[in-house]
């Protein structure tokens, strides 16, 4: 990282030929009056979404290319390119940078902006959301109308708290269970590890535990498909902290504590104890297939992959219910992981492109980019005009429309519901959102995810050679060397 780090500045300084670049930078803004409409202005916007992502993208640029001509009077083309997925885009946008031709606008999680930052290539976003002609409407107490948690993260990266990204697509994790079994067996929802630890034991005394063991598959009470978030969460849950600022302002690794310590146990033991599994225990990249299998009665994951969640076959009905917390947490103790990117705008030697480049920012998360957005993609709301929205409350009230948007009626008279576990999840999902942490980003957090990744497997696939103590100590090491 530190060489890559060095090589990144040292380009930086000899590179002066593109548009955007972190050279000669300016907080100077443009007045609508010094807004050049004799030239088009070309916004490059990389992201790693999908075709039928981009599909909805599309149509959002369109409409603020149409908008900003009748507001503006300039031609102003969005690119959108997709780069496929997260770690190609953080690559690219890496070596872009060093060459001086970084994009105007980029979808980005906090470790990446973090990383651009060494390369002083991000724009600091408070003057451009505070600006009397093109800033965001609403108040900042009011966190600008977005849900207050996903705001929180785009200021994670000093004490100041300066904003460097804004809230684009989100999603979270939530607890996916077999409502089949649940129903037959009696068993309650959980809302803590320790009612999740009862119905574990109560897995292990039903006929499809022992039928699935006997086929020779790996059983388990509760899947974990990310090791990573795991290992945030439950320090979080525990009372820890992940990461965090030391006395001099700067990033710092924070997870050698002692509540760490006993999460971390805990879960080592009931893993032992064949209550808990990973994903790396299934062989697989995430606990679904199991899952659908009826080899677990539970499951937590994204709730972005909740149709994959969901048997193809209607062998048995998924529910969906909040992520556990530890019994007698608080609600100021809650702890849930917020998933999914926030965009942000990176300097540019010309001022009217990082101009527009913001004004598509704003464009692309308000009202109604954010409601089309949501609707057609089942990503969570980030505002809070849109959940609250009659389009997006009719969206998740599951009722059946005909074709003329009317509520279908039953032979009673009432609205017919049809339960559905993707629409379910938006409405729990979003339900956390008062519980969502936020772990202060830096050059190296990453790494220190990966490092954590690395725990969770060695104090459950090697403990003859490492206790959670060394596991910790290990890990440490590594980063600080790194």
């Amino acid at each position: 990282m530190k060489k890559f780090l060095t090589l990144l500045v040292m380009l930086i300084a000899l590179v002066s030929v593109a548009s955007c670049g972190p050279a000669q930078q300016s907080s100077e803004i443009l007045d609508p009056s010094q807004i050049d409409t004799s030239k088009e202005t070309v916004v490059t916007f990389y992201h790693a979404n999908g075709a039928n992502l981009q599909v909805v993208i599309q149509d959002i640029i369109d409409r603020f290319e149409e908008e900003m001509y009748k507001q503006y009077g300039v031609r102003v083309t969005v690119e959108q390119t997709s780069q496929g997925d997260y770690d190609t885009l953080r690559q690219t946008i890496a070596s872009s940078i060093a060459a001086g031709n970084q994009p105007t606008v980029a979808q980005t999680y906090p470790d990446h902006v973090s990383l651009y930052l060494e390369g002083e290539a991000v724009k600091a976003l408070d003057k451009y959301i505070e600006h009397a002609e093109y800033g965001l409407e609403g108040e900042e107490s009011d966190s600008y109308g977005f849900i207050d948690r996903f705001w929180a993260e785009g200021s994670i990266y000093d004490k100041e708290g300066t904003i460097y990204s804004i809230p684009f697509n989100k999603s979270t994790e939530v607890l996916f269970y077999n409502k089949n079994l649940f129903d037959k067996y009696g068993w309650e929802v959980p809302a803590t590890w320790d009612d999740v630890l009862e119905i574990c034991e109560a897995w292990k005394q039903t006929t499809e535990y022992q039928n699935a063991k006997n086929e020779g598959k790996k059983v388990g009470g509760i899947g974990i498909d990310s090791e990573a978030n795991f290992f945030i969460t439950l320090i979080q849950q525990w009372g820890g902290q992940y990461t965090g600022f030391d006395a001099n302002g700067k990033g710092a690794y924070l997870f050698d504590n002692p509540q760490a310590k006993a999460a971390l146990n805990w879960l080592v033991q009931e893993f032992n104890k064949g209550n808990t599994v990973t994903s790396t225990h299934l062989g697989t990249n995430y606990c679904s297939d199991a899952f659908k299998a009826v080899q677990l009665p539970m499951t937590i994951g994204s709730s972005a992959g909740a149709s994959y969640n969901v048997p193809t076959d209607g062998s048995f009905v998924t529910g969906v219910a909040p992520y556990p917390q530890v019994a007698g947490a608080s609600e100021d103790e809650k702890q849930v992981i917020q998933q999914g990117t926030n965009i942000t705008l990176f300097e540019c030697r010309d001022k009217q492109e990082e101009l527009f480049g913001w004004l598509f920012m704003k464009y692309l998360t308000n009202y109604e980019s954010a409601l089309d957005w949501t609707l057609r993609t089942a990503y969570f709301p980030t505002r809070k005009d849109v959940a609250a929205s009659d389009e997006y409350q009719k969206y998740i009230s599951q009722i059946l429309y005909d074709e003329e948007g009317n509520p279908q009626l039953g032979e009673n008279g009432q609205p017919v519901k049809e339960y559905d576990a993707i629409k379910e999840v938006c409405v729990i999902g979003l339900a956390q959102s008062p519980y969502f942490y936020t772990s202060v980003a830096f050059p190296g957090s990453a790494k220190a995810r990966t490092e954590g990744e690395l725990i969770i497997q060695e104090i459950l696939y090697n403990q003859e050679t490492y206790s959670v103590d060394k596991a910790i100590a290990d890990a440490l090491a590594a980063l600080k060397n790194d």
